[in-house]
């Protein structure tokens, strides 16, 4: 059960001729940060904090405490002829950020050359991971918005990319949701370290792969109960050492719900397990890290499926929209902050959040947010309330652009009788140098 009276506190580009290797490229050691802003790789490091209470969820999340488990539906053949058997990206493949997504596009479920469309994401992903069709459509929708070109309806996992139909520029070159920093993706990632410690790009952290993998290897392996206190550490982390520390209304919802997206879409199932159980080992290939202890060495681009690999339930367990909100908000219980959107103001430990209340005109509030559809409405719509506002600077055609996101993403937020948000108050964030890239 969610725990309703802790739940918030304040609330929730790539070389060109081996564009996925773009961080390889820039820098000769995974943990380098620019020593003008950071004097060591580890940094101040934050206190440890016991959470308010366990909640032994499965690994399937709090909406799935008993998934079943069938085998002939849930394996993902990735062998060789199975035609999702790994193939590295080439010379003109996309990757970014996101492990589940690189390894979705290595084995042909997204299209391989990292530049997907919006149904190929919905069907690419729920063939690979059972994610649910509301929350691909939406997260999507949002990624062709802010980063992709909604005449062709494509989006890129990595970086900026010519679309097949180009417009002669009048829409400006799509930047790829390496290119929506705190618009789509935000700082305190589970392994990324953020933008400004790392001259603008969220390059993979060994710090934070040597305390994640542990979670994983310990006894049980990694559940959602751990990954929070992970979530926990970058978030407290990224105050005490980033003063341009910036959570955006809804990239500071994507971070937290992405530490609990590797619990839930990399788990694997079985009939001992069916709520799924996350082994050191499983992580390790799906975040393309390869090594032991003490010798850890992360291979760009090549996240991996592994062998003999089973996904969550499917149908009424598929992982939605309602659940990703859920899932974050009972971390946020747990350990207090985490789900926040704010952030520090131009000095190191000065972060200051702002009120849901006061940023949506009072149409989602604390009390409120469990209940009924709520959690899967405001994911949704924070996503797309100030929408015009972050597109400023990224595109020609606003109008379209919000057309074609009302069109795509608005019978959706009819089916949930979703209350009406207006604009949100953009205002609110003029105080924080790290919204510069929301607000610009």
């Amino acid at each position: 059960m969610v725990r309703s009276s802790a739940l918030l506190t304040a609330v929730l580009p790539l070389a060109a001729a081996f564009p996925w290797a773009m961080e390889a490229s820039q820098a000769m050691d995974v943990q380098q940060v620019s020593e003008k802003r950071q004097s060591s790789g580890e940094g101040t490091i934050p206190p440890v904090r016991d959470p308010l209470f366990v909640s032994g969820r499965s690994n399937s999340g709090i909406s799935s405490p008993n998934p079943p488990f069938n085998a002939e539906e849930q394996y993902v053949d990735v062998s060789k002829g199975s035609g999702h058997e790994f193939r590295a990206p080439g010379p003109r493949d996309l990757r970014g950020q996101c492990p589940g997504l690189n390894a979705a596009a290595n084995h042909g479920f997204l299209n391989h050359n990292g530049i997907p469309t919006i149904a190929n994401t919905v069907s690419g992903l729920r063939d690979a991971y059972n994610m649910n069709e509301d929350l691909s459509l939406a997260l999507a929708v949002i990624a062709v918005a802010l980063g992709g070109d909604v005449v062709t309806q494509t989006w890129s996992i990595g970086g900026e990319y010519t679309p097949a139909l180009s417009l002669g520029g009048l829409l400006g070159k799509p930047r790829g949701i390496v290119g929506t920093h705190n618009k789509y993706e935000g700082d305190a990632s589970i392994v990324r370290g953020d933008a400004y410690l790392n001259d603008g790009q969220q390059r993979f952290q060994m710090r934070s792969w040597n305390r994640l993998y542990p979670l994983a290897a310990s006894e049980g392996g990694l559940t959602l109960d751990k990954v929070a206190r992970h979530n926990d550490y970058v978030h407290q982390w990224s105050i005490l050492n980033n003063p341009y520390y910036f959570k955006g209304p809804f990239s500071g919802a994507v971070a937290p719900a992405a530490h609990d997206f590797v619990v839930n879409f990399m788990s694997n199932h079985s009939e001992e397990a069916p709520g799924g159980y996350l082994d050191g080992e499983v992580l390790k290939t799906f975040f393309g890290v390869s090594g032991e202890p003490g010798n850890f060495k992360h291979n760009v681009g090549m996240e991996k499926i592994p062998s003999n690999w089973y996904k969550r339930a499917g149908g009424v367990h598929s992982y939605n929209l309602a659940t990703t909100v859920l899932d974050a908000l009972e971390n946020n219980g747990m350990y207090p902050g985490i789900v926040s959107i704010g952030g520090n103001t131009g000095t190191v430990n000065s972060f200051t959040g702002v009120n849901l209340d006061d940023l949506t005109g009072g149409v989602f509030n604390l009390a409120t947010l469990t209940e009924g559809n709520n959690a899967a409405c405001y994911l949704l719509q924070l996503s797309q309330a100030g929408l015009a506002d972050q597109l400023a600077g990224l595109v020609g055609i606003v109008g379209d652009v919000l057309s074609f996101v009302t069109d795509q993403l608005g019978p959706l937020g009819e089916s949930l009788s979703c209350p009406q948000l207006g604009d949100l108050r953009n205002e609110l964030f003029q105080g924080y140098p790290g919204a510069a890239d929301y607000l610009d």
